[in-house]
């Protein structure tokens, strides 16, 4: 694992980067670094007129509790500790089998520690929740995202439904198959269906985003080709 840089020098880019670092995302051309996924959900956040700073962090830092929670949870101790964050061992453990949701808390109370409660706060919010966190733990991941989005769209705040709404965008930029595309089409095909289910909850909510960016950039039927 690469070392981590110093505490002065560690911006939510730098952590991002270094957390998901070797993480690969499906794309159209192959496996692709995980990475393009955080820096295009801010530029998405940029576009929509967003410059808050701390919504911005949280664009770089929404997927890295639910991703890599344990890198985060080693780079807060390696903070504390002074070391490079790369002395715990080669894995990405934090030590004795810990639950999973405490691991989630401890990751974000490092992000709270390193960029303010409101970032953590927000990445909270954007934060898929563990399957037995939710009272419909039995639905299927589908139907347990569609409901954290309908929570989070009618009760969270606006800064964390802006990033949630660019991450849907950037989720769903490439979608379609293309020639000689190597993803699954049926595994595609399932993704649209569900993020067209998510699409009305997200045009309508309350969000940082300016208004006609908004419903503009979400207003193509995941259902129908391009």
């Amino acid at each position: 694992m690469e070392p981590l840089p110093a505490r002065d020098a560690i911006t939510p880019e730098v952590l991002a980067r270094w957390a998901h670092r070797g993480q690969r995302r499906d794309t159209p051309a192959g496996p692709g670094a995980y990475i393009d996924h955080p820096r295009r959900v801010v530029e998405l956040l940029l576009a929509g007129g967003v410059a808050d700073p701390e919504v911005l962090a949280a664009g770089w830092l929404h997927d890295t509790v639910e991703d890599q929670p344990e890198r985060l949870v080693r780079a807060g101790a390696a903070l504390d500790h002074g070391s490079d964050g790369g002395a715990a061992g080669s894995g990405d453990g934090v030590g004795e089998p810990v639950d999973d949701a405490v691991v989630r808390d401890r990751a974000l109370a490092v992000l709270a520690d390193l960029f303010g409660p409101t970032v953590g706060r927000i990445v909270a919010e954007v934060t898929n929740p563990l399957p037995s966190a939710s009272a419909s733990a039995q639905g299927s991941p589908d139907v347990l995202y569609l409901e954290h989005l309908r929570q989070m769209c009618a009760h969270g705040s606006p800064a964390a439904v802006s990033v949630k709404i660019c991450d849907h965008l950037d989720n769903t930029r490439d979608l379609d198959p293309v020639p000689a595309d190597p993803r699954d089409p049926a595994r595609l095909a399932r993704l649209r269906r569900k993020y067209a289910a998510a699409r009305p909850i997200l045009r309508s909510a309350s969000s940082l985003l300016a208004s006609r960016w908004q419903a503009s950039t979400l207003s193509r039927d995941l259902t129908q080709g391009r």
